[in-house]
């Protein structure tokens, strides 16, 4: 594929990438946004719904007021005004006067001019009531009794604004604008009102604009709703579509709310203390989220366009047809071998550089192909003397085996005379000391003995020390072999753990030993078993100054699991990795303390390495050590 090719599919993986990450990115940044926008654009459009909703709710009020102070609505009666006190459905009949009529025609006529009230009336103290229109059934009534008379009785000289409340002879649910016809001296005589059914004030809201898919509402300040598209909603509260989120909806004056599918987006009315909302579905602004993003990939593709083709054409002019040339120039040098070629070095840039670091190393190249003649032309006339080299380095290599021969001998004369020259004296001392302690060549006072016992005690130590030098010697030289016979491991286990138990008893130390019924007869070197044993142990009662030392033995198929642990000291993870190097102890602090020369562990590995066998070690400074050893129940067959 051509580097141009290349260079196109690249710059189409990253138009797709990019327009993959915006596409993944921008939804979630841009919904936020959005929906703020959103927000705030439906929160002051409901402001100015509020204001023609409280504009006209104040001139519904200032015209009731007109009625109120009309000379004719105000005239004291002077014929009866129509009562419905004890009226009967069957029997009632209207008798309406002149005074009474002209009233009837003002309130008329009010009613007429205001499409959005339902009625206009007018209570007397009397009980008389008098109506715009005939009322739809004439049961027995009492203006007194109504929600809305109360109020305007308790509130003389403003006009009021009742709560909802429901009509006697209709399903409609009314909104009061009443105030209370006073005397000269203050007293209440009547009652002048008009009411606003919940269904005209959903028709006033509705004429505003506010999106085809968006449904506005109307809540008193109690949560009753006053209007809304859905018709069963009425005189409802606002609890039944908001659930536990109606406190937060009723204590704020203007919020967003996330409801059952849409968001509910409310304002406040300072003046009429009704809340105003606007439910706008999710489906909306993801439309609009989804136009916003589709016009952004649009332009980011197209910016990409036509970035890629300026690119590409840059790239054609200063990168692509330089290395085109290099290319050709460099594929007729592989197929000729003739290095005397031109090359363009013109360029500028790292293709420039490119050029001439290609020119200098095909110059190179050539000055060394010379080099390499001659090279081989020496190489020929070495190949010639060959033999008398191999000759040299075969004499050579005699001498230094005869040495290493030499020392191996030594070695081994060196160990023999420190087995006999050694061993023999120290084992006299044991012997004698043994002798003179038991009190065969006379009686001994207390120093005598203490100083005899310390001779005794320093001398099987340096026997000890002298024994695991000559072990480890033997071993790293391959001169040690080891015993392949029948032995009973519990026997052994039983007699190391006798072996062990006085020196766990002089520190006190409980010694707890473990073995399990299928642990019996095994093939091996019983003696180094037996040494690795006491080595284990020994160690476990030397590091430890309280607690118990416990030796375990399983059968795990066809090998033993043998495990010493203790309530020593422990040892630090980092420190793990020196217990199994000869002459090496771990530096807690406590060398002084505890003597040795780090020996026994390292022949204790090496002795199990060459059984076959595995060793490793568990431990945590403070806690103790647990050692565990593996060994084949029969080692034939296992090399050494």
């Amino acid at each position: 594929m051509k580097l141009q090719s290349k260079v196109l599919l690249l710059y189409l993986f990253i138009a797709v990438l990019v327009l993959v990450l915006i596409g993944g990115v921008l939804p979630s940044t841009l919904h936020k946004q959005n929906l703020n926008t959103v927000s705030e654009h439906s929160i002051d459009q409901l402001r100015h719904i509020d204001f023609a909703l409280s504009s006209f709710i104040a001139a519904v009020k200032y015209d009731v007021y007109e009625l109120a102070i009309n000379e004719n609505v105000r005239a004291r009666e002077e014929e009866p005004f129509t009562h419905f006190l004890n009226a009967s459905e069957e029997t009632f009949q209207y008798s309406i006067g002149d005074q009474e009529q002209e009233i009837i025609d003002i309130l008329k006529n009010y009613q007429i001019s205001h499409p959005y009230v339902g009625s206009v009336y007018m209570g007397r103290e009397n009980g008389a009531f008098v109506r715009s229109y005939p009322r739809a059934r004439p049961t027995a009534y009492d203006p007194r009794d109504r929600p809305w008379y109360i109020l305007a009785k308790e509130n003389p000289g403003q006009v009021m604004v009742t709560e909802p409340y429901r009509a006697v002879t209709t399903p409609d649910v009314n909104i009061g604008i009443v105030t209370a016809l006073l005397d000269s001296d203050g007293t209440v005589y009547g009652v002048v009102g008009a009411d606003i059914t919940l269904d005209r004030l959903t028709n006033y809201i509705t004429r505003f604009d506010v999106g085809s898919e968006r449904e506005m509402i109307l809540v008193d300040k109690n949560g009753m709703i006053l209007a809304a598209r859905d018709s069963s909603r009425l005189f409802g509260n606002i609890s039944d579509l908001l659930q536990d989120q109606t406190p937060a909806f009723l204590s704020s004056n203007e919020g967003v709310l996330v409801t059952n599918g849409s968001y509910l987006m409310y304002y406040t009315s300072p003046d009429l203390g009704w809340k105003i909302g606007l439910f706008v579905p999710f489906s909306d602004i993801e439309r609009e989220i989804n136009e916003s993003i589709v016009m952004i990939l649009i332009f980011v593709l197209i910016a990409l366009i036509l970035l890629s083709v300026i690119t590409i054409i840059a790239l054609n002019a200063t990168v692509i047809r330089p290395l085109s040339s290099l290319t050709e120039v460099s594929r007729k040098i592989a197929e000729t071998g003739d290095l005397d070629q031109e090359i363009e070095t013109g360029g500028t840039g790292e293709i420039g550089i490119l050029a001439r670091s290609f020119k200098a190393m095909v110059q190179k190249i050539h000055r060394e192909e010379l080099g390499r003649k001659q090279a081989l032309a020496d190489l020929a006339d070495y190949r010639d003397h060959l033999e008398e080299v191999v000759a040299e380095r075969t004499r050579e290599l005699a001498r230094a085996k005869e040495a290493a021969e030499s020392a191996d001998r030594l070695k081994s004369a060196f160990l023999a005379t420190m087995s006999h020259e050694l061993r023999t004296p120290l084992n006299s001392i044991i012997g004698f000391s043994g002798i003179l302690l038991q009190g065969l060549a006379g009686p001994l006072n207390d120093e005598q003995r203490k100083q005899l016992g310390m001779v005794s005690d320093s001398s099987e130590h340096l026997l000890a020390l002298i024994n695991d030098v000559l072990d480890i010697s033997k071993i790293e030289a391959g001169q040690l072999t080891l015993a392949d016979g029948p032995f009973d491991m519990k026997a052994i286990l039983e007699k190391v753990a006798r072996t062990v138990r006085p020196l766990a008893e002089k520190k006190n130390l409980a010694l707890e030993v473990g073995i399990s019924r299928d642990v019996g007869s095994a093939r091996g070197d019983p003696r180094r078993v037996e040494q690795v044993l006491l080595n284990l142990l020994s160690n476990a009662i030397k590091f430890t100054e309280k607690g118990h030392i416990r030796l375990e033995c399983s059968r795990q198929e066809d090998r033993f699991l043998i495990r010493v642990q203790d309530t020593g000291i422990g040892i630090r993870k980092e420190d793990l990795d020196k217990l199994f190097k000869p002459f090496s102890q771990v530096d807690t602090g406590l060398t002084r303390q505890y003597e040795g020369t780090g020996l026994g562990l390292s022949i204790s590995k090496k002795l199990v390495d060459m059984m076959g066998g595995t060793i490793r070690v568990e431990s945590e400074p403070g806690r103790g050590s647990s050692f565990s050893v593996e060994l084949p129940i029969d080692r034939s067959g296992q090399s050494e």
